[in-house]
């Protein structure tokens, strides 16, 4: 969480309830207003994770960065239905800062903090996620 924006990672596999649970309450927190959803691979979310998520994410702006064309689809279709979420590639990551709209996060911070994240979790550099589009 960095001020009013949750940056989210999931990687491939399942998510186990516990995770996805405190997530979901990070989510509906008032303080937070944005998100940014980043997926690598093939994530595994059963139906009772992704009600909650649709629940939460209601009234909160969203940026979904995928590296799958069939995914950042799904993401342009959950807009279609209400929620206020656009899908974006790797490589317009900046593009999605921007669409998020924080005053708190400039999109050079933003990306540092994605940076960040992924050698935390072990996940691919920016780099290698962008040679891989």
């Amino acid at each position: 969480m960095a001020d009013d924006v949750i940056i989210s990672l999931t990687q491939e596999g399942p998510v186990p309830d516990e995770n996805w649970d405190h997530f979901v309450e990070d989510i509906l927190r008032d303080s937070t207003h944005r998100m940014l959803g980043i997926g690598i691979g093939s994530i595994n979310v059963h139906s009772r994770q992704r009600r909650k998520l649709v629940q939460a994410m209601h009234d909160k702006r969203i940026a979904a960065v995928l590296g799958s064309s069939v995914a950042r689809g799904i993401a342009t279709a959950l807009g279609w239905m209400g929620l206020k979420i656009r899908g974006f590639g790797w490589n317009d990551i900046d593009t999605a800062f921007e669409y998020l709209g924080s005053e708190h996060i400039d999109i050079e911070a933003g990306v540092g903090l994605v940076s960040q994240l992924l050698a935390r979790s072990g996940a691919p550099t920016l780099e290698e996620l962008l040679k891989d589009t």
